[in-house]
């Protein structure tokens, strides 16, 4: 089994028989009310799942990812997994005490051992992670609106956090990998219900290996996006009609899109590895946005980075070419645009909203008949 990023396996997860005296440390302590991508990062952090973090970035930590993408002790990290707090607050907490940490909802769930607390550049980091301040760039935006203190120091939480019932933590899928007798994992992201270009990758990245590992990532969402019901029922679908027993695991990645391209790219086969993956599938334009980054810039950077001890899968464009009478690609296919079906996410979303079933050239009729006949499949309804 392959080891986890940094050689262990985070667990941030406080015994529920400390979890009462753990609550009485922090009575007349501050407490921080994290936000939606915040509470994801500290479930995150405390299930492993950003192994080698023990908690929010101090800020040596964070000036060594943004300009290096290394954490201070040397090991490959390409994003800041950072806690803002607004100025108020920032006074209240101090280095070497514990502050409380609350879900969006104002549930006390672990508390913070503050290391310091201390003023960033947004701008000087953003510029850095996402290549650009232009506040176009949705990662971009984002941070810009972030507050100018954030706090650095481990956490812990007092129960276990799950995203919903399908949410596998990395404990939980190598034990699995082993009990399969997986050697070789492939990890796939996703943010989409499946279409053929989809299953096209991935099976020929499970051409490689033993078993793959589908993980969207579920989290924020905006209008007009899929349910997260909705892919997760797509792809129960597509593995049981087309995929070979035994050989797909499918599972969630709870977190918020933060769109930085190249350094996604990095991050993502990162989690994925602490899941015990040994390859993952890049393909074009990974976590890109808009034309902020070249296709293939997230293939390139792995040859800029110290290896991660992930084998990265490169994958091009793939399509439905009439002329190869099935699904290929641009590297082997030879035959212009006039022959493909490229499997387009916005006009597959079109048609479903009109009740129109895709061709079976760009989605498969079981998963394509699932959304049409559910009741809202996309964040906001139909509309």
């Amino acid at each position: 089994m392959i080891e986890p990023h940094g050689g262990y396996l985070v667990d941030r997860v406080i015994e529920e028989k400390h979890a009462e005296s753990a609550r009485e440390t922090l009575v007349n302590r501050p407490n921080i009310r994290l936000d939606y991508g915040g509470y994801q990062d500290a479930i995150n952090i405390a299930s492993g799942r950003y192994s080698p973090l023990t908690g929010f970035l101090s800020r040596n930590d964070l000036l060594k990812v943004a300009h290096d993408m290394t954490l201070e002790d040397g090991t490959v990290w390409p994003l800041p997994i950072t806690l803002d707090v607004d100025s108020e607050l920032a006074a209240e907490l101090e280095p070497d005490k514990k502050a409380g940490l609350e879900s969006p909802d104002g549930e006390l769930i672990g508390f913070i051992e503050v290391d310091e607390v201390y003023r960033q550049n947004k701008k000087e980091i953003a510029k850095s992670i996402f290549g650009t301040q232009d506040e176009a760039h949705p990662g971009v935006k984002s941070y810009l609106r972030m507050e100018d203190f954030l706090v650095g120091g481990s956490i812990k939480v007092f129960d276990e956090h799950r995203y919903n019932d399908r949410d596998l933590l990395p404990r939980e899928s190598r034990v699995l990998f082993d009990s399969k007798d997986w050697d070789t994992v492939v990890g796939f992201q996703t943010r989409n219900a499946p279409h053929r270009a989809h299953e096209y990758i991935q099976k020929s990245a499970l051409e490689h290996v033993d078993g793959i590992l589908i993980q969207p990532k579920l989290g924020d969402k905006k209008e007009g996006d899929y349910q997260d019901d909705i892919i997760i029922g797509g792809y129960d679908r597509l593995i049981a009609n087309y995929y070979p027993d035994n050989r797909a695991v499918l599972t969630v990645f709870p977190s918020v899109m933060r769109y930085a391209g190249p350094r996604e790219a990095v991050f993502d086969a990162i989690i994925r590895k602490n899941q015990g993956c040994t390859h993952f599938v890049i393909g074009r334009d990974h976590a890109g946005v808009g034309d902020f980054y070249d296709g293939f810039d997230a293939h390139r950077i792995f040859d800029e980075i110290s290896d991660i001890g992930v084998e990265p899968l490169f994958f091009n464009y793939s399509f439905f070419c009439e002329k190869c009478d099935g699904m290929t690609s641009e590297k082997v296919c030879p035959h212009g645009d006039e022959k493909r079906v490229y499997p387009s996410g916005s006009k597959i979303r079109e048609m479903i909203r009109s009740n129109e079933e895709p061709s079976e050239k760009i989605m498969r009729p079981e998963v394509a008949n699932f959304i049409i006949d559910a009741e809202e499949p996309f964040v906001g309804g139909n509309a």
